[in-house]
């Protein structure tokens, strides 16, 4: 009963050793190893050498593992410090971004205001200039009126002037057209026809003037005197006809003397008008050109900070993405180290428990062996 006992257990055993060479033989360096092992069984070779082989390869894969992760440390380390140093700047070119675009928050309402207050002295200038040009149209005015008054004034004197002239021509006694001469005269008829004719002409014309027509129906009395003082022959009624152009000639000059005056006076207002409307024209230009010199100046603020924005906004995406790439690199990194120490220490494993085999299986490792050149796989005996 023992041996039966004992058989299988045996029997258990080697079925248990059997399942862990054939899971040796699952990975290709076990295989690797239990081929290279028999065959040096085979040509004879030391126990003692195989094992040796199994040690040195054991520790190389542990030396190469230390080596790995020094390597692995101090790239991670490099990485850390790269990542970290990235991270800054790009938290630098964020705070810049904030800054950029406090100024321009700060800068755009006052460049708008400036605008605003710009276009308001705009249209008070324009208001300002309306009243210059209005005004200078109404001096003009004034000025064109004055200049016809002057010419009308011109045309009645030159009429009185005109027909006491045919009077100082044609009368025999000249010394009677003397202010304030007694002197009895003699007249030819013909004077009185002239003087009539020349003023009826003129009082007709001068009626359709704006300045004169009080003079001119004053000429036409005169003319209407002069036809009398032909029929009558009335030579008292001819020096009155004297008298009245003499005097007609004094209100006349004392007329436009008071129109030369008023123009005078409307001139020298005008001018002390003139002069406060172009000062006040002369503050808006200036005050114009300080706004437009301040909003180019905003304007060129404005521009210069978006463009830094700009600049600032391709850098911080630039590092972001040299960030992001860096970090992919170490992830990379990483997870390749990850991936050799996972294979070295299943390597690593294999060759340890291919060493625990040949220390406690040896004999089920050789009928192992033996069973798989029996069944033909010749790998184990090359």
């Amino acid at each position: 009963m023992k041996s039966i006992v004992l058989l299988v257990l045996v029997a258990t055993a080697f079925a248990t050793n059997l399942a862990a060479f054939e899971k040796l033989e699952q990975s290709k360096l076990g295989k690797t190893l239990l081929n290279t092992i028999a065959i040096q069984m085979q040509t004879g070779e030391p126990l003692e050498r195989i094992f040796s082989t199994l040690y040195d390869l054991e520790e190389r894969y542990q030396n190469d593992q230390r080596e790995d992760d020094a390597e692995n440390k101090a790239f991670q380390g490099v990485c850390d410090a790269d990542l970290a140093g990235l991270n800054q700047e790009i938290a630098n070119l964020e705070q810049r971004d904030t800054e950029l675009q406090a100024k321009l928050d700060e800068l755009q309402p006052v460049h708008d205001q400036k605008v605003g207050q710009r276009v308001a002295k705009l249209a008070e200038k324009a208001l300002l200039q309306k009243v210059i040009d209005e005004t200078s149209a109404k001096r003009q005015e004034q000025n064109d009126d004055f200049e016809a008054q002057r010419e009308e004034f011109t045309f009645v004197s030159g009429v009185l002037a005109e027909a006491r002239r045919l009077f100082t021509d044609n009368l025999q006694a000249p010394a009677f057209l003397q202010k304030g001469s007694s002197e009895t005269v003699h007249y030819t008829p013909q004077v009185f026809a002239q003087v009539a004719n020349h003023l009826s002409s003129a009082a007709h014309k001068a009626g359709q003037m704006k300045h004169v027509r009080t003079f001119g129906k004053a000429i036409k009395l005169m003319a209407q005197l002069a036809v009398k003082a032909q029929q009558y022959a009335n030579q008292e009624l001819t020096g009155r006809i004297i008298q009245l152009i003499d005097d007609l000639q004094n209100q006349l000059s004392q007329a436009f003397d008071l129109a030369r005056k008023t123009e005078d006076a409307r001139r020298q207002a005008y001018e002390a008008y003139n002069t406060l409307l172009n000062r006040d024209m002369n503050k808006l230009n200036s005050a114009i050109a300080n706004l437009e010199a301040e909003i180019q100046s905003l304007a060129d603020q404005l521009a210069a900070t978006h463009s830094s924005q700009d600049d600032n906004a391709a850098r911080l995406e630039a590092k972001t993405q040299q960030r992001d790439d860096r970090r992919a690199e170490c992830q990379q990194a990483a997870y390749e180290y990850q991936q050799r120490r996972t294979a070295r220490d299943g390597d690593r494993q294999t060759v340890s428990d291919l060493i625990g085999h040949l220390n406690s299986n040896m004999r089920d490792l050789k009928e192992y062996i033996a069973m798989r050149v029996a069944a033909g796989d010749n790998s184990l005996s090359q």
